[in-house]
């Protein structure tokens, strides 16, 4: 469950049920002190769930006929004699209750991790990076045993490719390069208590996990690939920096580790250049405007502008860009998203969505700020690295929103909100 962004997948109801018993149990048991290591975050998902809920309210005629981008259906309503209907914002209610509705996954999320200790969260760690490595087992069978359907688990999917525990291939390329970070951390944890057993099981599993990458052949996945063999090999050399003169061997396992990742993208180019790897065969093979999204682009930026700045409603894209679809680009297939949530948090959010969003990159910057200024004082392998395992993460989401859509997917939405948590909680909480 939670690997969909669909409103209409049977394990929707079942797992929004399951997210509010919990979010019971974490209001309930909520204190003043715990509340307030995710009381920025809360508060946004609240002014987000707000602003939904505005969005479904009937206006009167008058209000609601004034809205930008409502002339057609003024129009037609018109000529079929619905003047006097009184309607909301969205211009569909089903899917703004149902993207309200999505909040209760990452509240939860929040106010659960608030009553974690040090214990309780290294164990949230490990199991994002356990989920990765059981999304790439689950690919790998895909691929070796096509066509078989019981291997996939949602109907309507990328049949084709190694989706692993998600209906899109982008969603679950995201998903095992988020778990390679927190595979990253957990295999320094085990290398600074010397569990030699446990840091080759670990290895092991990163190396898994970017092979279930390059198999995924998704593009945007491969750039994240890249940039997260980038973080990993830039901490390697900062980190075997910081260590003590006496932490000489440490030292150079870091750069010896960070000498092999450069070699392994050596390798990787190699690879590329002779067309070995599917993902960069599609990258280089199909041009910028053969691509359905920058096909789209110019309309969907139209369509962010011409609803401006109250929006079409959250979860609305579908049924507002129907109505501009230009003929040209009617196809079999039909454009559920926008492909770019920066964009499309615009179109359904208008001015509200985007303060929303701006205040809660004011927060990650202000939290990443602190962490800066804290790397001095900070203990290597302590609080200052859990918040920057939790900055690396929200970024590559962020990149990853650019062209497509992560956030509207329950268990994308629950691994942002443990960064955020990681990120913005103090850090006397990691104490050991």
């Amino acid at each position: 469950m939670g690997g969909g962004s669909r409103y209409d997948i049977e394990s929707v109801g079942p797992l929004r049920a399951l997210a509010a018993v919990f979010l019971a149990i974490g209001i309930w048991f909520q204190t003043p002190q715990t509340f307030r290591l995710v009381k920025w975050p809360v508060i946004l998902l609240g002014l987000l769930g707000l602003w939904m809920a505005i969005q479904l309210v009937p206006l009167p005629p008058a209000w609601w006929s004034g809205l930008a981008g409502r002339e057609v259906i003024v129009a037609v309503d018109r000529t079929i004699g619905l003047e006097g209907a009184w309607r909301p914002i969205t211009m569909s209610p089903l899917h703004t209750w149902n993207s309200l509705g999505s909040l209760v996954v990452p509240l939860a999320t929040l106010l659960l991790l608030s009553l974690l200790d040090a214990e309780g969260w290294q164990k949230v760690r490990r199991l994002v990076f356990i989920a990765g490595l059981v999304s790439a087992m689950l690919g790998f069978a895909q691929m070796m045993f096509r066509g078989s359907p019981g291997l996939y688990l949602y109907e309507i999917t990328n049949a084709d490719s190694a989706v692993g525990l998600f209906s899109n291939r982008n969603h679950n390329a995201l998903f095992l390069n988020l778990a390679l970070l927190f595979g990253v951390f957990e295999l320094e944890r085990a290398h600074e208590k010397k569990a030699r057993e446990l840091t080759l099981l670990i290895l092991a599993g990163l190396v898994a996990l970017a092979l279930a990458v390059l198999l995924n052949a998704a593009r945007a996945g491969l750039v994240l690939l890249a940039l997260t063999a980038l973080i990993v090999m830039v901490r390697l050399v900062v980190r075997s920096r910081a260590m003590p003169a006496r932490a000489g061997a440490s030292r150079k396992t870091g750069i010896a580790v960070g000498l092999v990742g450069l070699v392994g993208a050596g390798i990787v180019a190699m690879l590329a250049l002779a067309g070995r790897i599917p993902a960069l065969d599609r990258l280089f093979a199909q041009q910028l405007d053969e691509d359905q999204r920058a096909d789209t682009l110019p309309y969907v930026i139209d369509l962010a502008r011409d609803h401006f700045p109250f929006g079409v409603g959250f979860g609305a894209f579908e049924q507002a860009y129907r109505a501009i679809e230009p003929v040209d680009l009617l196809s079999p297939h039909y454009l559920n998203q926008a492909h770019n949530d920066w964009v499309q948090v615009i179109i359904e959010g208008g001015l509200p969505g985007v303060l929303i969003v701006a205040a809660a990159l004011v927060l990650i910057v202000l939290s990443t700020v602190r962490t800066w200024r804290e790397r001095r004082t900070a203990k290597v392998g302590g609080a200052l690295d859990t918040r920057w395992l939790g900055l690396f993460t929200i970024v590559m989401i962020i990149l990853h929103s650019a062209v497509d859509y992560p956030l509207r997917t329950p268990s994308l939405m629950m691994v942002a909100a443990i960064a955020i948590a990681l990120l913005v909680r103090p850090g006397q909480v990691f104490r050991r």
